[in-house]
C-alpha cells in the first residue's frame, strides 16, 4: 500500500471513531488537523471527509506495526479529555477488532497512555 493512501485510510479510521459518538469536539478536531497535517492531507479533503463521515470505509492495515499505531491513536482521541468512558472503551474495542486485535491490546494502550499522560 503506497503511503499516502495508508496515510488518508489511517485519517478517515480515526474520523469514524470521532464521529461516533454523533460530533468532533475541539479536541478531537484539533488532533485529527494536526494527523492530517502529518499526513499530507490537505484542508479540503480533510473538510470532506469530517464532513460525509458515511462515506469512509474502513480499511486495516496489512501488517501489526500499523494496526497497533491506527489503535494508539483510536485511544488517544477516546481520552482526550483525560479519562475513557465506556462508551469509548466499547468503540475502542470494536475499532480493535475490526483491526484483528483484542480488548487487552486496548487495555494495554490505555495503562500506558495514562502513565504518558502524569
Amino acid at each position: 500500500m503506497e503511503p499516502k493512501n495508508y496515510n488518508l485510510d489511517h485519517f478517515k479510521n480515526l474520523a469514524s471513531l470521532a464521529i461516533a459518538d454523533g460530533h468532533i469536539d475541539d479536541d478531537e478536531r484539533d488532533f485529527l488537523l494536526e494527523k492530517a497535517e502529518e499526513f499530507g492531507i490537505d484542508l479540503a479533503e480533510v473538510e470532506k471527509i469530517l464532513n460525509n463521515p458515511r462515506e469512509s470505509f474502513f480499511v486495516a492495515p496489512d501488517n501489526i506495526g500499523d494496526r497497533e499505531e491506527q489503535l494508539s491513536d483510536a485511544v488517544y482521541i477516546a481520552m482526550i479529555d483525560g479519562e475513557i468512558h465506556e462508551k469509548e472503551y466499547n468503540l475502542c474495542v470494536k475499532f480493535a477488532n475490526r483491526l484483528g486485535l483484542t480488548a487487552k491490546d486496548v487495555d494495554e494502550i490505555i495503562t500506558l497512555s495514562k502513565k504518558l499522560m502524569k
